[in-house]
């Protein structure tokens, strides 16, 4: 897998974990992580822009679609992965939103996450050069 810079947004550490050994898995190395919209934000105001952002959309406090619309209106990120454990209705409303933003939705993650199922979306992942 190419080099890219990812941002994990996930509230549990435990699944933030894995997702962040499967990425290294796939020699991403340059991970930001993040509990929280907050944290997400801070990673990115230090860090700045990412290739693909991985998003949580229930978190405890803020929402992830709070965050989507920020990477998309500060283009802050050139793709999304959706991870949600949410009905695919509400799954499709995520996407399509991030869409009308001008994100490039790679897809969705539900959970437990895959490894096959991230590889497939990470190697769907084309940087606009």
């Amino acid at each position: 897998m190419r080099s890219l810079k990812v941002l994990i947004l996930e509230d549990n550490p435990f699944q933030l974990m894995v997702l962040h050994q499967m990425l290294n898995a796939f020699h991403i190395f340059d991970v930001l992580t993040a509990q929280s919209v907050d944290s997400a934000r801070e990673s990115l105001l230090r860090r700045g822009a990412i290739d693909v952002a991985i998003c949580d959309l229930y978190l405890e406090g803020a929402s992830g679609l709070e965050l989507i619309s920020e990477l998309a209106l500060k283009r802050n990120a050139a793709a999304l992965i959706i991870l949600s454990a949410a009905t695919p209705q509400v799954i499709e409303m995520a996407a399509k939103m991030a869409r009308r933003q001008g994100l490039r939705v790679l897809g969705c993650l539900s959970k437990p996450v895959t490894i096959s199922g991230l590889g497939q979306l990470l190697g769907a992942f084309q940087p606009c050069r």
